[in-house]
């Protein structure tokens, strides 16, 4: 199999990852906007409150944020400061993206290593008022970081922070 062929089963497998994560992202908002109302409703109408009002959307929002990371980067949409490479060439800018790529890919590989760690230790942990382990958290940075250390492959192989065929879907 030619080196363009397994990219491009790469580049077919990262795309649907994306539109899973993509997904979940969408829900996990949704999930946090609906709880976050009916507390409020709760508190404010009925002068209770919900018991889980207050896991589910924490647990929302660390899977939205942390999932969100890997198509920041797939974008090249994380903030940075790029005054000094400006001034660098053609050349130098590629030399700059691939270097910032392999760092990035070892921080990664490291964050999602740790996290599998964590997630094995706390996942007998069950959170005060749902039954879900507390490991969760941590799945979902293991997750977030290997899609993320994907995309940091693809722009090692491409020498690109942005393909511009690449589809937002």
């Amino acid at each position: 199999m030619s080196e363009s062929a397994l990219f491009r089963r790469f580049s077919a497998v990262l795309s649907a990852v994306d539109r899973v994560s993509m997904f979940v992202v969408t829900v996990c908002m949704a999930v946090l906007t609906s709880v976050l109302l009916l507390q409020v409703f709760f508190r404010y109408a009925l002068n209770e409150s919900l018991d889980w009002g207050w896991d589910v959307p924490r647990v929302c929002f660390i899977w939205m944020v942390l999932l969100s990371i890997p198509l920041g980067i797939r974008n090249n949409a994380h903030v940075g400061i790029d005054l000094l490479v400006d001034l660098f060439s053609d050349l130098g800018k590629r030399v700059a993206v691939t270097i910032n790529a392999a760092f990035m890919l070892v921080l990664s590989l490291v964050l999602a290593y740790y996290a599998v760690q964590l997630m094995g230790d706390t996942w007998d942990q069950l959170m005060p008022n749902i039954p879900l382990p507390v490991g969760v958290f941590y799945a979902a940075l293991a997750i977030s970081q290997l899609h993320a250390a994907m995309h940091l492959v693809r722009i090692l192989v491409t020498g690109q922070a942005h393909a511009a065929d690449w589809s937002e879907t």
